[in-house]
């Protein structure tokens, strides 16, 4: 039976490569139950193109030039409680998943996820419950790295998977000295001396897993 596109989801898909948009929305072309209604490829866009295109579903990756990750999340959330929100992205889904999570995304898939697993989400997140936008991430707990900011955890995740300072600045759009700021404050709230001190954390907090090498390790 087939589904007219009145009904069919409405998807905008979020990504900075033309080449991961288009399979992507081929993708979702083969479901007659989904529509793709909108492709970007910067967080200022997706925020202009949500406001004047209704959407269901978000396909959203986090490492966007301009407004982007975390923040880029957290900010849809609040602007459009009504969008189910799936991050597809490179990262690390040990690291970032949780927390996207925590910030009202429906679902993290990695950018090699099976076509049928990525279709079933999108029909999933449409078919989920509205909820409101979420609370700042997990405000109760103990944990030191749950009182980091959305930068700071991503700075975090970044030089735990063993990039440099240049490179997070080159990956997040920011200056050296902004990394290198968010670096000392993620130190300290860590209680960490050195990056390896930030990797013994992130390991026994089940944020990585330590029999994995770090890109650094395995290069």
């Amino acid at each position: 039976m087939s589904t007219s596109s009145s009904t069919a989801v409405r998807v905008i898909i979020a990504d900075d490569h033309p080449v991961v948009r288009a399979g992507l929305s081929a993708i979702l072309a083969g479901s007659p139950q989904i529509r793709v209604v909108g492709e970007v490829s910067d967080g200022s866009s997706l925020l202009q193109m949500l406001a004047k295109a209704p959407a269901d579903v978000a396909i959203l990756d986090l490492g966007m030039p301009g407004r982007e990750g975390l923040a880029l999340l957290r900010h849809i959330r609040n602007e459009a409680p009504g969008l189910r929100i799936i991050v597809c992205s490179m990262y690390d889904p040990s690291i970032y998943a949780e927390r996207a999570i925590q910030l009202g995304a429906y679902a993290f898939l990695e950018k090699n996820v099976a076509p049928t697993r990525l279709v079933a989400t999108v029909l999933a997140a449409a078919a989920s419950p509205v909820s409101a936008p979420p609370p700042p991430p997990v405000a109760n707990s103990d944990l030191p790295h749950t009182k980091l900011s959305d930068r700071q955890f991503e700075v975090f995740a970044l030089l735990v998977q063993g990039l440099s300072v240049t490179e997070i600045s080159n990956k997040l759009h920011l200056s050296i000295k902004t990394v290198s700021t968010h670096k000392v404050a993620v130190q300290r709230r860590l209680g960490a001396h050195s990056v390896v001190d930030l990797v013994k954390y992130a390991t026994v907090h089940g944020l990585i897993d330590r029999q994995a090498p770090t890109r650094r390790e395995a290069a």
